[in-house]
């Protein structure tokens, strides 16, 4: 198994590698330190897309994996113990000190793997700053790779496209993680029926004590291991055909002649 973590190579190693060219993209990992209900871990935003970026370098080349954020903005989610929350400031200027240091290390091409969804607003500020300061810069933003599932297997999950926190998805994939760190017999559905039907164009800003007794929402007892590793295949899938498109263009996103 060859090394992707960019905390497990030694100096010489780096520096080598990205003086060669062999290293010159890196999947940079945000997650958050919450509860997803009785039944799950509070990692799994971390653990998840750690998980995915992981098996996604191993079968690509020149790609290093940042070691993960532990820790995002989960103000909607701190009626539930224990929440770890970031404030939006702090969020964006930590993705953007992470990004600016690749980058002046001579890592131009950069993935943002994001794994919790009180941290999109702010790494997409993040990763604007930080390219209107480096432009030669090639950043790539994945702000939920959940809706890659919801989008691609409708036809495995009973509601919401599996979608919700702690829910029939995220349980399953989390199995498929980290099967030691969930508890099947504490899962309790947790619907939330009487939620106002959204509309395209309208974001309702909930906080988690209104929408579920436990922290988290979905179904988690339809939740199983199977489901997760074909969620874990889809997203790897999806983020290692994306690197070798980009690979393809020398990460040109200009499509004119």
């Amino acid at each position: 198994m060859k090394k992707v973590f960019l905390n497990e190579f030694t100096g010489r190693e780096i520096e080598e590698g990205i003086a060669s060219g062999e290293i010159n993209c890196a999947v940079v990992i945000f997650g958050s330190c919450e509860s997803h209900g009785p039944h799950l871990p509070l990692g799994p935003d971390l653990f998840v897309p750690t998980e995915v970026a992981r098996r996604a370098a191993e079968e690509l080349d020149n790609v290093v994996v940042a070691p993960g954020v532990p820790f995002g903005t989960s103000l909607h989610y701190n009626k539930f113990p224990l929440s770890v929350t970031l404030t939006y400031e702090t969020c964006i200027a930590v993705a953007e000190e992470v990004l600016a240091s690749l980058i002046e290390s001579g890592i131009h091409r950069i993935v943002i793997l994001n794994g919790h969804d009180g941290n999109i607003p702010a790494l997409e500020i993040a990763a604007r700053n930080v390219k209107d300061q480096y432009t030669e810069a090639a950043i790539v933003y994945i702000p939920a790779w959940w809706e890659i599932t919801g989008a691609r297997m409708p036809e495995d999950f009973h509601e919401w496209n599996g979608l919700g926190h702690g829910g029939e998805g995220e349980t399953s994939i989390t199995m498929a993680v980290r099967p030691d760190l969930v508890n099947a017999d504490d899962a309790v559905s947790q619907m939330p029926r009487d939620i106002i039907e959204l509309e395209d164009f309208m974001t309702v800003i909930w906080d988690i004590g209104e929408l579920s007794e436990t922290g988290a929402t979905g179904d988690p007892t339809r939740a199983s291991q199977k489901k997760g590793e074909k969620m874990l295949d889809i997203v790897t899938e999806y983020l290692v055909t994306m690197i070798k498109d980009l690979d393809e263009r020398d990460w040109n996103y200009e499509l004119r002649s």
